[in-house]
């Protein structure tokens, strides 16, 4: 009992002295190169690209359906293969608030939760941003399986999805739109609080969610195929909710104390 309370109070000194918050707004920005994020995919059944991004979506198409937004603005001509490329710069996934709408069939569409201390991001980091927005691929198979989706992503600050990659940061931008996985391994990556303003920037690599298409870290360690931007408001939280949310984490410890005891 005597040491519940004193990890109870020095949560509560600590509480008082961090500066806990969460952001709001912004968003993150993918520059994906095409002929490097090509050049690792191990489908090349034509003379066209073995995979191109063939459709991107915003946050407007929140409310489709996984099939809707497989289906959407397709060629009717699926054999085409090189028939509805587009460039895969600047593409704009926005930050959601701390809820989001009710998803429709197969969405995944996720809220923000992350919430961190300003002073030390990498060490306090919890939770995720979710984004709003989705690709759509083009492979070189035969149809009606040439087409793949990836959205509904969550920037998240999760080491142990480095450890996988040596060179990777400690970042990785999640797909959960089908099924979770890693979207892209981050790489060098710079962070940065600007008055209220957190930026990070660096480059994109193959995260494992691409393993099934013959790429994925597996095959294509370190390897960059594009840059990202991004950047959001920085949202100080309550003194209250930001000691609860440290207190909670207290109490875990206790627990793990009294069990291993």
């Amino acid at each position: 009992m005597k040491f519940l309370y004193l990890i109870v109070l020095s949560l509560t000194l600590a509480a008082t002295s961090a500066h806990g918050a969460t952001v709001s707004g912004g968003s993150l920005i993918i520059n994906i190169d095409r002929d490097a994020f090509e050049n690792g995919i191990d489908l090349d059944r034509t003379a066209a690209p073995s995979i191109y991004v063939e459709e991107y979506y915003d946050a407007s198409l929140a409310s489709k359906t996984f099939e809707e937004l497989r289906d959407y603005n397709t060629p009717v001509d699926l054999t085409d293969y090189a028939a509805n490329e587009i460039p895969a710069t600047g593409l704009k996934f926005t930050v959601n608030g701390a809820h989001v709408a009710d998803n429709p069939s197969g969405r995944h569409n996720s809220a923000t939760t992350f919430t961190f201390d300003p002073n030390d991001i990498t060490g306090t980091a919890s939770g995720s941003i979710g984004l709003a927005g989705g690709l759509r691929y083009r492979v070189d198979v035969a149809p009606p399986t040439n087409r793949v989706l990836m959205g509904d992503m969550t920037l998240t600050y999760n080491p142990a999805e480095a450890l996988k990659t040596p060179e990777s940061s400690d970042w990785v931008i999640y797909n959960t739109l089908g099924f979770k996985a890693v979207a892209f391994e981050l790489f060098n990556v710079v962070s940065e609080i600007n008055g209220n303003v957190l930026s990070l920037s660096g480059e994109l690599g193959y995260g494992w969610g691409f393993d099934h298409l013959g790429a994925g870290p597996a095959r294509n360690a370190n390897a960059r195929i594009g840059t990202f931007s991004f950047q959001t408001s920085v949202v100080p939280l309550p003194a209250a909710v930001w000691m609860f949310m440290t207190g909670l984490i207290g109490m875990g410890v206790s627990g793990f104390r009294n069990r291993s005891a």
